[in-house]
Parts: structure tokens; C-alpha cells; sequence
């Protein structure tokens, strides 16, 4: 099955990389690519099923099911921050809908990293992914 109804951008193929890049290199190994691939097509499966007319793109209202589909929950805070940074004209697109489980991804990893190595962790799970989602 297809896994993007476009030729991903650039930055979608960036954000991937990142997935499964902890030493910052921009490399990833072969095999993380089968890892990065699984997570994308589900995904995309996720977000067919919001995609009535099979455009690549669904009402921005359907962001929070979305989310909720693919096994994550949100405050309203980074609900708002997602539509802020994701959506254009009312409707997010299945590149940057991955864009954004892909900051979520980031943003809850970096912030279990912290946590293990601080015995006091001063920000917030919500604060850190404000931060990454927004940036």
C-alpha cells in the first residue's frame, strides 16, 4: 500500500530520520528503516480512516480523534498549539499530521532522557512538548 499519497517533502523525510537518530548524525541505521517505515504506515492508516475524500487532507475538528486513534492524548494547550503550528484553512494534511506525531514522538523521548538524568526535572511533559511542537 502507499504509505503518503504525495512524494514526501524534505522536511517530512528530515523529521523521520530524527526518529531513530540519537546521536544527532542525520544518519540512520538499515535497520531502523523497517521501525520508521511500520510507525509511518500506521499512521497513515490512522489517518485514512479521518480522510473522507481521499485528498490527503481532513478538517483540523478531526485532530483530537485523530490523535486519540493513534494512541495519544493531548491537553487542550497542545491540541491548540498543534492546529496553531499543523493546520492551514481549517484542515491538516496526512505530511504534516505525521510531522506532528513526529514532534509528539520527539518531544515525550527527549523528555524521558531528561528525567532519567536529573534527579529534579523542573519542566513539565506538557511544557517539553509545547516547546518542541511549537519550535
Amino acid at each position: 500500500t502507499q504509505l503518503l499519497l504525495e512524494k514526501p517533502t524534505l522536511e517530512l523525510c528530515r523529521h523521520l530520520v530524527m526518529l531513530k537518530d540519537p546521536v544527532i548524525n542525520g544518519k540512520i541505521s538499515i535497520k531502523d528503516v523497517p521501525l520508521i517505515l511500520g510507525m509511518l504506515h500506521f499512521w497513515r492508516s490512522v489517518f485514512v480512516k479521518f480522510d473522507r475524500p481521499h485528498k490527503g487532507r481532513t478538517s483540523s475538528f478531526n485532530l483530537r480523534p485523530l490523535l486519540w486513534e493513534a494512541g495519544i492524548t493531548v491537553s487542550n494547550k497542545v491540541l491548540e498549539c498543534l492546529v496553531i503550528r499543523y493546520t492551514k484553512d481549517c484542515t491538516i494534511t496526512a505530511e504534516a499530521f505525521i510531522g506532528a506525531l513526529v514532534k509528539l514522538y520527539l518531544a515525550h523521548d527527549r523528555y524521558s532522557q531528561v528525567e532519567k538524568k536529573l534527579k529534579e526535572n523542573t519542566i513539565s511533559l506538557e511544557e517539553m512538548i509545547l516547546m518542541t511542537v511549537y519550535s
